[in-house]
């Protein structure tokens, strides 16, 4: 994700690379081929989220998934071979002379998503995530049990459910979404900022589909006790997180269905005289602080979520909570550095430039608000993106947080997750938008576990030239890493008998 404020802030954000010259830098054992993207071009290829699926009946097997966004999915084995592309469900047309998109020959026809009045929105994948044993219904009646890849389609406001059969010749992702999946998020819940009012009130409207307030991030659950299955989705430029239901359809088909919404509010209370009212500044007025990254502590029954420009929240899950939870601030556990900084909201062709110092000569409109920089984090920049779990031994085990604004990665205690342990980099890689770890051996190259990063500055092309009118718009890929490498180099630990996530009932 881009920074989501002005150039100006941008730039201030990259200086602070600086301070993170000594993090240890850790390097990658295997690297995917790179992916090229230009600006606007039909289906581009633009790497983003990965999930990571060991076989549980032989750890020597596994793959790892990656979001394409406008192209869909690629499935990479363990040394980083494409083994399958999954284009995305509802595409416009790609052309011969078009920038080449993986997987794809030219197509003439277009198919837009359902329910796209334009006509003119496609699917969009933005995060993946798996789980383990889901018992399908099929055709006749019998049950099959089955490991699941489950992705959100931003631009159709969906999930889509993969099959993972790796023996299989029409795998190893096989889709078996049910043709009657509802939107996740018909509606929208919106908290204006009382210091950029658009005129709208707050509350529930309907949303309209237009890729913009809908299915965004994304983590899945399995509850021990019933075999239940639940994928948490945050909406893009919304304070809100929804649970749903996964279930059987039949004919070895998979729906869901609205469990509850998590909203948050956009609000805080900052320490000083008189106390702060502070909330971030929106780049876009109409829009609230949004989350992505997403991660669910299989063992504990916590929702672990990064609110990208505010910091980390931690929820804990029950079924008795009621259809709309208020989680109440005092579950944001490690802050942004930029929490609570004062900001200045510069007017900018109906949008704002978002300022953390006066600028010299203020521009008319322009909005002031307070705020009290110590209120801030002291570890992680903004954007806050991507989060996973290593489990460890019975409760123990880290949290990693990856913190784009400044390209390091950070450890915390799984148990107390206020207490930060490590700060890491990884080689030739930043902007990362997200990542993935295992504790169980992911094939001979990774005995002890195995740590994947989407890496947004991969090598480009040999020519940066425009192909067919559109502008090169930078390259991507994903890097494997091994846990032993990390864990030594932070003295972290390596468990031999952790807990196995694709075992619930592993205690």
């Amino acid at each position: 994700m881009p920074l989501g404020c002005s150039q100006h802030l941008n730039e201030q954000v990259n200086a602070l690379s600086q301070a993170t010259s000594g993090s240890p830098v850790i390097e990658a054992r295997v690297e995917t081929a790179a992916l090229h993207a230009y600006d606007d071009a039909p289906r581009a290829p633009d790497a983003d989220d990965p999930a990571i699926w060991v076989n549980p009946s032989d750890s020597g097997e596994g793959l790892v998934i990656g979001v394409l966004k406008d192209a869909g999915l690629q499935v990479y084995d363990l040394e980083g071979n494409v083994v399958q592309t999954i284009l995305p469900p509802y595409r416009p047309a790609v052309t011969a002379q078009d920038p080449p998109v993986p997987g794809t020959k030219p197509e003439s026809g277009t198919s837009a998503c359902p329910e796209s009045g334009s006509g003119e929105t496609y699917s969009r994948f933005n995060n993946v995530d798996v789980q383990y044993g889901f018992e399908l219904i099929k055709a006749n009646g019998s049950e099959e049990e089955v490991d699941i890849a489950v992705v959100t389609d931003r631009g159709c406001d969906r999930l889509r459910i993969y099959a993972i059969k790796p023996n299989s010749s029409s795998g190893p992702l096989i889709d078996i979404t049910a043709s009657s999946a509802p939107r996740v998020f018909p509606s929208q819940f919106v908290q204006p900022s009382s210091l950029q009012p658009t005129g709208e009130p707050s509350g529930v409207r309907d949303n309209d589909l237009d890729d913009q307030n809908t299915a965004y991030g994304l983590a899945l659950r399995r509850l021990e006790d019933d075999d239940e299955y639940r994928a948490f989705v945050t909406q893009r430029n919304r304070s809100v997180v929804a649970e749903l239901e996964l279930y059987a359809a039949g004919s070895g088909k998979v729906s869901y269905a609205r469990v509850r919404e998590f909203r948050f509010n956009p609000v805080f209370t900052v320490p000083g005289s008189p106390s702060i009212q502070w909330t971030p500044c929106r780049e876009e007025p109409e829009s609230d602080p949004q989350f992505e990254g997403l991660v669910v502590d299989q063992q504990e029954g916590v929702l672990f979520a990064a609110q990208e420009v505010v910091g980390v929240w931690r929820v804990p899950l029950s079924d008795a909570l009621p259809a709309t939870v208020n989680v109440p601030a005092s579950r944001l556990i490690e802050k942004a550095r930029s929490f609570g900084e004062p900001w200045w909201a510069v007017p900018d062709d109906g949008e704002y430039a978002c300022e953390s110092s006066a600028p010299g000569t203020p521009v008319a409109g322009t909005i002031a608000a307070p705020g009290n920089p110590s209120a801030g984090g002291l570890h992680l920049e903004r954007d806050v993106e991507g989060l996973a779990i290593y489990y460890g031994e019975d409760e123990d085990g880290y949290l990693l947080v990856s913190s784009q604004g400044n390209d390091t990665f950070h450890v915390y205690d799984r148990e107390t997750p206020t207490d930060h342990i490590a700060t890491f980099q990884v080689e030739g890689t930043g902007e990362t938008d997200g990542h993935d770890v295992v504790n169980v051996p992911a094939g001979s190259d990774f005995p002890y576990g195995l740590f994947v990063v989407q890496n947004g500055q991969a090598s480009g092309p040999s020519s940066e030239d425009p192909i067919n009118g559109f502008e090169y718009d930078g390259s991507t890929q994903f890097k494997l890493l091994g846990w032993e490498d990390i864990a030594g180099e932070l003295d972290l630990d390596v468990e031999e008998d952790e807990f196995d996530p694709r075992d619930p009932h592993d205690d």
